[in-house]
């Protein structure tokens, strides 16, 4: 967080407020001890932006967009507030419904990646008979030659979502599921995480076999569920989750990673699967329609 300017009425600093608000960026005034009140940004990269709009507001104070942006802030966190309550009696009903434990389509998408890891990896019996009918994997087994080849046998881009190449590959992507996945459920509902996971694991099964020629994991899913969350979350101010700086930083570090020779990781599914969870939240947000509306 950081300090933008020092007015000298409190008014003026919060018109500035509200029209930064309407902008997407967040900002606090606060007293100081002289008597005069500090607008402080609280997010550091959107400070270009509030300089911008401090720039036109003293330049021109009376411009009368300045005024049509309080009562859009004001109707604005009218909203907020009435989809507070909503979530918050949607979330009630969802824990007493699940008792505070994983929701349905989640623990559902856990139990199916375990049981294909242990199915698949023991090599025993039944997961010799399974696995080359249902998926591509990097264990030896044929894949299709092409993406045309699936279409008389669309699973071969579904099961390859639920298997892992390894221990840590598995519990990566189920640490981050059971956090992305019960955030989805419990603020969407069920038909929408088990949607995306469709979306964003085919997408990434594509992306994975267009770079390397193979394709296994929940990655696609995870960074899927991560572009929407943190896109949803910055931009659209009326929901109640989003991704936290710690979060971005293990995530968008984690991908750069995999980029470095040796890991034996491809990005594909990491990168398809965050444009289309980014693009989905960002145009789930409305950030879009407000700004035209402001135009």
């Amino acid at each position: 967080m950081r300090m933008l300017h020092i007015f000298e009425e409190e008014r003026d600093a919060q018109v500035l407020v509200d029209a930064l608000f309407v902008e997407g960026v967040q900002a606090t005034v606060r007293e100081t001890r002289d008597d005069q009140w500090a607008l402080w940004v609280h997010d550091e990269e959107r400070m270009d932006d509030a300089k911008a709009l401090l720039d036109e507001m003293l330049a021109n104070p009376d411009d009368p967009k300045f005024a049509s942006r309080q009562q859009e802030a004001k109707a604005a966190r009218k909203e907020i507030v009435r989809e507070e309550k909503r979530s918050r009696h949607r979330e009630m009903l969802a824990r007493e419904k699940l008792k505070d434990g994983l929701p349905l389509v989640t623990l559902g998408l856990i139990g199916m990646s375990l049981g294909m890891f242990f199915l698949v990896m023991q090599r025993d019996e039944i997961g010799r008979a399974m696995v080359p009918h249902v998926l591509a994997s990097p264990f030896g087994f044929e894949f299709v030659e092409s993406l045309l080849a699936t279409a008389s046998e669309p699973w071969r881009l579904v099961f390859p979502i639920f298997v892992h190449g390894g221990i840590f590959h598995l519990l990566f992507n189920l640490f981050w599921l059971r956090d992305f996945g019960s955030t989805i459920e419990r603020f969407h509902s069920s038909g929408m995480l088990f949607l995306m996971t469709l979306v964003f694991g085919i997408g990434g099964v594509i992306g994975e076999l267009t770079l390397a020629g193979r394709a296994v994991g929940m990655s696609g899913v995870v960074y899927g569920l991560f572009g929407y969350i943190w896109m949803r979350g910055r931009y659209d101010p009326t929901v109640r989750f989003g991704a936290s700086n710690f979060t971005v930083l293990i995530m968008v570090g984690w991908f750069i990673i995999c980029f470095f020779p040796g890991t034996g990781i491809a990005n594909g599914a990491h990168t398809v699967g965050a444009v289309l969870g980014g693009l989905w939240g960002f145009l789930a947000s409305g950030y879009l329609g407000r700004r035209r509306s402001r135009e």
